[in-house]
């Protein structure tokens, strides 16, 4: 967000994001490395060096930032693991995640990192 909202297609420095963000910069790094591997960061070192947006933030959906940080969101899981539900009454109860799933998923998939960072 903090990239999209200042609005540069310049190189950051990763210092000045973690100030700014109060986030330590070893976390940072760590979600950075996360973000290049999925193509929504690029990273370049050295003294001119930083981050930026690998696509316009209107091309970016919040679904492939939470996916490449933290893996396929799954609110239940039943849904991530279907073996671990064997109980009574499962599969009713995996149906109705199912859909709260697929309005998740496209609730995070319609939504762009510029749309993110103007709402209100």
């Amino acid at each position: 967000m903090f990239l999209a909202r200042s609005n540069s297609r310049g190189w950051t420095a990763t210092n000045l994001i973690a100030k700014e963000m109060d986030i330590p910069k070893a976390f940072l790094s760590r979600i950075n490395m996360l973000l290049v591997k999925a193509d929504l960061l690029e990273s370049q070192r050295g003294a001119k060096g930083g981050v930026r947006l690998a696509k316009e933030p209107g091309l970016i959906s919040v679904y492939e930032i939470v996916s490449a940080i933290d893996g396929p969101v799954a609110v239940n899981k039943c849904l991530a693991n279907p073996q671990e539900c064997t109980f009574p009454m499962a599969a009713q109860y995996k149906a109705y995640w199912q859909q709260i799933q697929h309005c998740l998923d496209e609730r995070l998939i319609e939504t762009n990192l510029k749309e993110l960072i103007e709402f209100h």
